[in-house]
């Protein structure tokens, strides 16, 4: 299998073209840039069988200078913005230099073949199984697909952002940033007949769902407050083509994730790898999270998604199989498997780290399913410096290897006390409420655009309430639009519902309630919805025709 992989990759490379051969270096630098824009192969299909490989690359790279290679790392433990490693290589970045060492064996550090539009302006590096994002000092954002092969098959691109990897204007992480990292969740395509993948995250029925087709980049950014989390994803909109000289279009901060307790933990750093991000605050407090946009609900073009209990229904092999048994016509050949299931995954709290720790942490993929993660938080345990680890597992417990190198991040004050509390950025204080003619009032407080659970009070005429909860995703576009909430409608999709807790206790409220209950969720106790958002505005449809309204209160 390995040599089939092999020759497979070799093959894909096929002639010069774009991309592909500029990490040789070949073109002057302008020249160089403007080729970065231009269509290729990276970051566009299909993506290479999973076989991470040193190939030739030892023998094509030459070392490092000794003075570099002795301010360089001995080895690479934690991917932070100036290294990284995967299966292969380890990376380095020293005087916006890259570098590159394997990580078995003592091969010593390398000068890598570079575009030249790239050598000696790199800024920061983020590094996630096969794929590498760089930046230049204004943000720029360029992509490395098969950073874990040998590097005649890497390919270099600036393009990123809708439709598809082919914005030629890119996008940027904005120089004022706390922090920002790639993630990349891998279909880890590894067997041709019969056609297998190893690439899963598990839903929150408990069900493997298998990486889609062409696998899943996000490089997440940490706002400067650091409690809102945007997504730069290349299937999204990046900055406006159409306006490439205006500095506000340089880059589309529209689609966010939303933060631990409410979008109000403000972290202080974050490190995400296959689709799982780590943040940690000034306290030491610490949370993970299994999202991207494909596994929030948002990605309707590619999966199907339902709030219906999915935990009997088995889930598909392969991303192709799962894709196919959603079209009825097709029924006769694939069986149906479970759709996604909503709602997406959220925040988990991890345990403290029983001593010393900097706020320096990093998270790495350690296999194919999203259980198969491993955080890292840089730390003393002791009179020796290291890292502490832990697998995901909340209920793991953290030990400690020692490395001996100075800190690269800031002490905490890492107290035992859980100080989730102590630094939470404001409500947003965005009320919105629809009062109908019957007397009945619909109203959400604190609304937070980013938010996935977005609490509903419905009150009745005589004051007896009950709480419904809008599960939303953002819904598909192509175009730029403005962060956060503005003129511009910002639409979300998804359900309706009413806790089954608050669904029984309707009667004994007031005789008033269930029928504006019904109104919303049916009998069912939920429906689909469609929402928007505006400064002024949120407008509530559900595909019974309920469609309301809500001003701003």
């Amino acid at each position: 299998m390995a040599a089939v992989a092999v020759v497979l990759g070799v093959s894909m490379a096929g002639p010069a073209a774009a991309d592909e051969w500029l990490p040789f270096g070949v073109l002057p630098e302008p020249i160089s840039c403007a080729a970065l824009t231009l269509p290729g192969r990276a970051g566009a299909w299909p993506v290479p069988m999973h076989y991470p490989n040193v190939g030739i690359g030892l023998f094509t790279m030459p070392p490092a200078p000794a003075g570099v290679a002795a301010r360089l790392p001995r080895r690479v433990e934690l991917r932070t913005e100036t290294m990284g490693f995967n299966e292969v290589w380890q990376y380095a970045l020293l005087d916006q230099q890259l570098y590159v060492k394997a990580v078995e064996g003592e091969s010593g550090w390398r000068v890598p073949p570079l575009p030249n539009c790239l050598r000696g302006h790199i800024s920061g590096i983020s590094v996630d199984g096969a794929r590498l994002v760089a930046i230049v000092p204004d943000g720029r954002v360029y992509t490395l697909e098969s950073a874990d092969q040998t590097p005649e098959l890497w390919w270099w691109t600036e393009r990123f952002g809708s439709p598809v990897w082919l914005n030629p204007s890119g996008q940027r992480v904005r120089p004022d940033s706390r922090a920002w990292s790639l993630s990349w969740l891998d279909p880890r395509y590894v067997e041709l007949a019969p056609f297998r993948q190893e690439g899963f995250w598990t839903d929150t029925a408990g069900n493997p769902q298998p990486v889609g087709g062409a696998g899943v980049t996000t490089v997440f950014v940490l706002s400067p407050e650091g409690n809102r989390i945007v997504i730069l994803d290349p299937w999204l909109p990046g900055s406006d083509p159409l306006r490439p000289g205006v500095p506000a279009l340089a880059d589309d901060y529209s689609f966010e994730m939303a933060g631990p307790l409410n979008g109000r933990f403000r972290a202080i750093n974050l490190s995400s790898a296959g689709s799982t991000t780590f943040v940690i605050n000034e306290y030491g407090d610490m949370f993970t999270r299994l999202w991207d946009f494909d596994i929030s609900g948002a990605d309707t073009v590619f999966f199907t998604y339902s709030y219906e209990d999915q935990s009997a229904v088995d889930s598909a092999p392969t991303n192709f199989e799962g894709e196919f048994a959603r079209f009825a016509f097709l029924r006769p050949f694939f069986r149906e498997y479970a759709d996604i299931q909503l709602p997406p995954p959220d925040w988990v709290p991890q345990p403290k780290i029983p001593g010393e720790i900097t706020s320096t942490l990093s998270i790495h993929q350690t296999g194919g399913d999203s259980f198969d993660r491993e955080l890292r938080v840089e730390g003393r345990d002791g009179d020796r410096t290291g890292f502490w680890h832990k697998p995901i597992d909340p209920n793991a417990e953290w030990a400690f290897t020692a490395t001996d190198v100075a800190y690269t991040g800031e002490v905490l004050d890492n107290r035992p006390a859980d100080m989730t509390q102590a630094t939470l950025a404001p409500p947003t204080g965005v009320d919105f409420t629809y009062r109908d003619p019957a007397g009945w009032t619909l109203t959400t407080r604190d609304f937070d655009y980013a938010a996935d659970r977005v609490p509903v009070r419905l009150c009745a005429a005589d004051g007896a309430c009950v709480d419904l909860t809008l599960y939303l995703a953002s819904s598909p576009r192509l175009g730029w639009q403005p962060e956060g909430l503005s003129e511009t409608a910002r639409d979300y999709h998804g359900f309706v519902v009413v806790a089954q807790g608050e669904w029984d206790a309707l009667d004994r409220r007031s005789p008033r309630l269930r029928p504006i209950v019904e109104q919303f969720t049916g009998t069912g106790r939920f429906r689909n919805a469609i929402v928007s958002a505006t400064t002024t505005h949120l407008r509530l449809h559900t595909d019974e025709g309920v469609d309301l309204l809500l001003d701003r209160s």
